[in-house]
């Protein structure tokens, strides 16, 4: 399988080398692109961000040994597709990444496991962490939102004599 060359402004501007014995080497394209990747424009928070993007993975995931296991690249693309806005989201965009990391990683266990308290194990695991990452989707959602809901209405049918209401209604207890 061959792949086309990505164009430079198609990246998310980073690239990585090293393993975590030696140390990790981060390349950025431009003088900011981890400021953009995080959504922040200070590099404290976006060096820290970072950090835990590499603590969260396994050795092998965040190497120049193991290319195919490598995650390093996979986990700052996920943040910068979901933009964070603040320093919430900022945070919480690192906790999804790592947390749909380690759900592919526990559903590849449980694929591999061969016992029934392999299964057993890999699966509630799995199942905790797939939990895990829809509650942190709903959060980002409510976060966006201001808490709010929308509901859309797309037919409303009223019967001959009936009556349709459209707005906000409301029943105050009064006779």
């Amino acid at each position: 399988m061959t792949t086309e060359p990505t164009p430079a402004d198609e990246t998310i501007g980073v690239t990585f080398s090293g393993t975590p014995d030696e140390g990790q080497h981060v390349t950025e394209a431009t003088d900011k692109a981890l400021l953009t990747i995080f959504g922040t424009k200070h590099p404290e928070m976006a060096n820290g961000l970072l950090m835990h993007c590499f603590k969260v993975l396994k050795s092998n995931e965040c190497s120049d040994e193991f290319k195919g296991n490598d995650e390093r690249t996979f986990m700052l693309a996920t943040v910068a597709e979901i933009k964070p806005r603040d320093a919430f989201e900022r945070m919480l965009a690192v906790q999804m990444a790592a947390t749909h990391v380690a759900m592919i990683r526990s559903g590849r266990w449980l694929s591999h496991a061969d016992r029934i308290e392999q299964v057993q194990a890999h699966y509630s695991g799995y199942t905790k962490l797939a939990r895990a990452y829809s509650m942190q989707m709903e959060t980002l959602r409510k976060h966006r939102n201001g808490g709010k809901q929308t509901v859309r209405v797309e037919r409303v049918t009223v019967e001959s004599g009936g009556q349709a209401v459209v707005g906000d209604v409301s029943h105050r207890g009064e006779g």
